[in-house]
């Protein structure tokens, strides 16, 4: 099922509807949740339901249905009778059924016997697995369908259930590519978020990704690298810094080596000092400021190095980071490194060319003052900035006494330019400046401590330990929004 696609995952807006009144906590949303948690209560009837009971599927884009492995035990409660329907030209037609499933059965397949697999069988048979062939009229009737049905034909003397279901097929030959296209780029986001797929494929390939450079110390040299600037596992100087969820700190080339050996026994990348894994809350930060110091310390010491590169890491790590680093970019207070370098050749060419437009202004005012019967001759050439400045200060000075700012300003090119200099800087907008309300450090959103240690994911607010424990009680921030054990996570604060 690797080029397959499960269109009842979540991210794909699957619709699931039933008639049938369904125990709390148990409806047949369960079976297209996001939630894990959800997802794993499944499916079940209430306890005076009885067989046959449907479950309808709808899809958003037609689909070309090959799959269909549904569970149909709960714990102690069992369904043993299935039938699959597929819609065509808007009358349900029925495309496979199942009967007196045996007990040991953990899962049924559907599927089309042309695509049907010895070693499939064999590998089904050890996982105590049903293969159930669809009629052979069910390649006209799935190939384009926008809604299957799911029927409960019989139970071993309890409630109708369905633990969990998955259909696998492909977009239909009818959309647009477009269409086509976005299913599978959805798809691609979902089974293989880390990109580790695609790192395999580049192995088998023969295309070894560059090695990371450590710059290593000459044999004469006696210099002590700071601890800080050190992985906390392999205890290497570290040229991307960055944050674990745990709070520690370690190379990026550390969390891909991990991440390759979790991907070799099945599991998805985690953090190698907890085994969580990593979600869109609790996920690994790249530390600017720390490898901001570090490639300092390695330019400032370059001596005591073989080699320093120029730009530490290799273009594939910098790509990696790019987006990390554009979102750290837009948080409120906090300045990337190579930020300041394009602002301040950007401000250097505003300032020019208002230093430029004041000078020509000022000298431009003592030509017309010069042309007066009294007053010396011009000067020739605009190069001989300081005589002309020299007669525009004569000339104001003896014609009106209102003009005494610009006389002043005039005495010396020196003070008239830093005047202008000043007052540009008081009018130009400064990106490097954080206002006030900005600069005000978080604290804990009930006693305003700076002591917190959590955060409500509902309302994005930090709370103490004190104080999370008295608002758990009534499930209530202090700004009225509501939220459960498992919204609250650890918040770790980078150095």
């Amino acid at each position: 099922m690797s080029s397959l696609i499960n269109f009842l995952n979540p991210k794909l807006k699957p619709s699931v509807e039933c008639d049938a009144v369904c125990e709390d906590g148990y409806t047949a949303a369960n079976l297209i949740a996001d939630d894990a948690e959800q997802m794993e209560r499944g499916f079940m009837c209430f306890q005076v339901c009885k067989p046959p009971v449907e479950i309808v599927f709808d899809f958003p884009k037609a689909i070309d249905l090959k799959v269909i492995k549904l569970w149909p035990s709960s714990g102690a409660l069992r369904s043993t009778g299935f039938e699959v329907h597929g819609k065509y030209d808007g009358i349900w037609e029925r495309v496979a059924y199942v009967r007196d499933l045996p007990k040991g059965m953990d899962s049924v397949t559907f599927c089309y016997q042309s695509d049907y697999n010895s070693r499939s069988s064999a590998a089904a048979a050890q996982q105590q697995s049903e293969k159930v062939f669809f009629f052979k009229t069910a390649h006209k009737i799935l190939g384009t369908t926008n809604s299957v049905k799911i029927v409960i034909r019989a139970t071993e003397r309890c409630p109708p259930v369905l633990r969990k279901i998955q259909m696998w097929g492909l977009p239909a030959r009818s959309l647009d590519k477009a269409d086509r296209e976005l299913m599978k780029t959805i798809w691609s986001e979902v089974s293989d978020p880390y990109g580790l797929r695609d790192q395999a494929q580049q192995q088998q390939a023969g295309q070894r990704s560059p090695s990371r450079h450590i710059p290593e110390l000459r044999e004469q040299s006696m210099l002590e690298i700071p601890e800080e600037f050190l992985d906390s596992i392999t205890w290497e100087l570290m040229i991307f810094p960055t944050v674990l969820p745990s709070g520690k700190v370690v190379d990026q080339s550390t969390i891909d080596k991990h991440s390759e050996e979790e991907a070799k026994w099945g599991r998805l990348p985690s953090d190698p000092f907890t085994g969580l894994e990593y979600t869109s809350q609790r996920k690994a930060i790249l530390n600017l400021a720390l490898k901001a110091r570090i490639e300092k310390f390695l330019m400032e010491h370059s001596e005591h190095f073989k080699s320093v590169p120029r730009l530490l890491g290799s273009s594939r790590m910098r790509r990696r980071h790019a987006s990390q680093i554009a979102s750290h970019m837009c948080l409120p207070g906090s300045m990337a490194v190579g930020t300041y370098s394009s602002l301040s050749s950007g401000y250097k060419h505003q300032q020019q060319r208002k230093t430029k437009s004041t000078v020509t202004a000022t000298a431009t005012s003592a030509f017309s003052g010069s042309l007066s019967p009294t007053s010396p001759p011009a000067a020739k050439r605009p190069r001989h900035s300081y005589s002309t400045y020299t007669v525009s200060s004569t000339v104001t000075a003896a014609s009106s006494a209102n003009q005494t700012p610009t006389t002043s300003a005039a005495a010396g090119p020196t003070s008239s330019i830093d005047q202008a200099l000043q007052q540009t800087l008081q009018k130009i907008t400064r990106y490097t400046q954080v206002s006030t309300a900005l600069q005000q450090p978080p604290s804990c959103i009930n006693c305003r401590s700076g002591q917190f240690a959590y955060e409500i994911r509902t309302c994005r607010h930090l709370v103490c330990r004190e104080c999370l424990v008295m608002l758990s009680t009534a499930q209530q921030c202090v700004c009225k929004v509501t939220f459960r054990g498992v919204d609250v996570e650890r918040y770790h604060k980078l150095p």
